[in-house]
C-alpha cells in the first residue's frame, strides 16, 4: 500500500510540473509571493504577460481599508472577452470578474482589504491571452474580517437592494452607468455572520441581448459601487439590470441612457 500511495503522489507531482513546465510564468513585477498561486487559480491555460496596456488605478494607500477604489481600463486592447481581478493576500483573493459582451473593457469598483496587498487584473483575449497589470496598496488590517456596518442597524434588511443609478454619455457610441446597490457582502470571516453576497449581476438592452455579465465575490465592499461603459448608438435607450445574492434574492431594475447632445 505504501509503494502505491508513494507511486500516486509522484505521478501527481509529475503532472504539477508538466503543467508549470508547459506554461511558464512571466515574474512578478510586484514581486509578490502569491503571484504563481493567483495565475494558475484565477488566470488558467493561456500565456500570461504583463501589458502596460492595461491600465489600473489604485490608491497608493488606504483612506478605508473597507472600501478601496479600483479602476481597469483595458481598451487599449482588441478583443477582450475577460478581466479578472484579484488581491493577493486577501484571506478570499478572487474579487471580481467581468465578460464585456457588448461594452468597452472598463470597470470600476471598491473592495475590502484585510491587509497591505498586491491587486493583480488579468485580462484575457480572444486569442487566450491574459494581459496582466499590478499595483501595491497600502492598508490597515481587518477590512475582510470586521462586521459590514449595515448590521449596526436592527431594519437593514428593509433596504436590501435599494440602488442609486445614473447613465450619461461619454460619446454617441458609448454610456458610462455607475450603480450602488445596498447590500452587506458579507464574507463569513466575521464571527457569526455567514457569508451573504450579491454574486450576479448582469446588463442587457432592451432586445434582451447581453451587454456585460460580472461574477461579485466577497471582497466586494458593502454596497457595491459599479462603473461599467455600455456600448449604445446615439439615440436615447434603456438598459435593464438584474442582480442575484447568495440567499436567493434579484432585483432588477432598467437604467436610462440619454441621446447624444448632437441628436
Amino acid at each position: 500500500m505504501k509503494q502505491i500511495a508513494r507511486a500516486m503522489v509522484a505521478s501527481c507531482m509529475i503532472l504539477i510540473s508538466s503543467s508549470l513546465m508547459a506554461r511558464q510564468l512571466p515574474p512578478d513585477p510586484l514581486n509578490s509571493v502569491m503571484w504563481e498561486s493567483m495565475a494558475e487559480r484565477f488566470m488558467p491555460d493561456g500565456e500570461i504577460v504583463f501589458d502596460e496596456r492595461v491600465k489600473l488605478m489604485t490608491p497608493l494607500a488606504a483612506e478605508n481599508q473597507f472600501h478601496v477604489p479600483v479602476t481597469v481600463d483595458a481598451t487599449a486592447l482588441e478583443g477582450v472577452v475577460e478581466i479578472v481581478a484579484v488581491a493577493d493576500l486577501n484571506p478570499i483573493p478572487l474579487i471580481m470578474s467581468l465578460r464585456p459582451a457588448d461594452a468597452l473593457p472598463f470597470i470600476g469598483f471598491r473592495l475590502k482589504l484585510q491587509q497591505t496587498s498586491p491587486i493583480h487584473v488579468g485580462v484575457r483575449t480572444a486569442d487566450g491571452v491574459w494581459h496582466v497589470a499590478g499595483a501595491i496598496v497600502d492598508a490597515a488590517g481587518g477590512g475582510c474580517t470586521a462586521p459590514a456596518a449595515a448590521h449596526g442597524n436592527s431594519n437593514w434588511m428593509q433596504t436590501l437592494g435599494e440602488t442609486r443609478a445614473h447613465a450619461g454619455r461619454d460619446d454617441d457610441s458609448t454610456a458610462r452607468m455607475t450603480l450602488r446597490m445596498r447590500h452587506p457582502m458579507d464574507t463569513g470571516l466575521a464571527v457569526g455572520i455567514p457569508a451573504f453576497y450579491l454574486n450576479e449581476l448582469a446588463v442587457r438592452d432592451d432586445e434582451g441581448n447581453i451587454v456585460a455579465e460580472l461574477d461579485l465575490y466577497e471582497p466586494v465592499s458593502e454596497n457595491p459601487t459599479l462603473t461599467l461603459k455600455p456600448k449604445v448608438g446615439p439615440r436615447a435607450s434603456v438598459l435593464h439590470v438584474s442582480s442575484r445574492d447568495t440567499e436567493g434574492n434579484t432585483f432588477r431594475f432598467p437604467l436610462e441612457v440619454p441621446a447624444a447632445t448632437e441628436l
